[in-house]
């Protein structure tokens, strides 16, 4: 009797133990980030926020608001550290034998990025659209269905009306990335002073990966991709030979990868 009850407890024990591991895994996807990984608790901006009286007054973080040199700072230093080299080990099994990963001639490692940074380069990218008359002023119609493209938006222009119709390249990765991380922090409503409707305020703690360090952590990894002959296709020569496009990154080719396949 002893034995049995003792073989349970170990089962329930075994239980407890392998639950959270087979619902949780933090490190099902190696990241060469890890070392630059650490969390804090934070409160996020949010659209609005209640003064002691009950009335709703605007938050503005540092990268909203109308375009101005300090705006354009902030966003500059949100992506200035996007560019990093890394090993082919370091970029794990999902990409170590692509045969198409674009090495830095001078053999520091592959050109590389991070989702984060994608995320960061659409939202700057649909919010460009938001303000078509200070960024795009003069773009040519070739230029404006260009950008288009890489945005997913159908804007309309009509005496300096802007309808931003949709934007379905950038809002999706968004879309897709919020769902794949969930940040499930939950908030109440709360009553303002004069409305009958309950605001939905997020004032929550957050468990947030400290921004700081992971650029701190890219800071070491970065490099200039425009430095002249860093980057060079195999057949077609430095990258950037003909100049600095605006759009950069929009996948409206043939991967070389897909191309040496069907060639084998």
């Amino acid at each position: 009797m002893v034995h049995t009850a003792l073989a349970l407890c170990n089962i329930m024990l075994l239980g407890t133990f392998l639950w959270p591991k087979s619902n949780y895994v933090p490190n099902a996807i190696p990241t060469p980030f890890q070392e630059a990984i650490s969390y804090k608790l934070d409160v996020l901006g949010d659209d609005v926020r209640l003064t002691d009286n009950g009335t709703v007054v605007p938050h503005y973080d540092r990268e909203r608001g109308p375009p101005s040199p300090e705006l354009e700072a902030a966003w500059d230093e949100l992506l200035q550290y996007s560019n990093i080299r890394l090993s082919r080990d370091e970029l794990g099994a999902d990409f170590r034998d692509n045969p198409a990963l674009v090495e830095l001639s001078d053999g520091s490692g592959i050109y590389s990025s991070a989702a984060v940074f994608h995320s960061i380069h659409c939202i700057k990218r649909v919010r460009y659209m938001l303000y078509p008359e200070h960024y795009h002023a003069n773009k040519t119609t070739e230029e404006m269905d260009e950008l288009k493209k890489h945005a997913g938006a159908s804007v309309v222009f009509d005496t300096g009306i802007k309808l931003i119709e949709d934007t379905e390249h950038c809002l999706n990765y968004l879309l897709h990335s919020a769902k794949c991380n969930a940040d499930l922090t939950v908030f109440p409503m709360q009553w303002g002073a004069g409305q009958r409707i309950p605001f939905g305020i997020d004032q929550g703690r957050h468990q947030c990966k400290d921004w700081d360090r992971i650029q701190d952590w890219a800071k070491q990894r970065s490099f200039d991709i425009y430095k002249p002959g860093l980057i060079m296709h195999p057949t077609l020569g430095w990258a950037y030979a003909d100049g600095v496009e605006m759009v950069t990154g929009v996948a409206n080719d043939t991967l070389l990868a897909d191309t040496l396949e069907k060639e084998e």
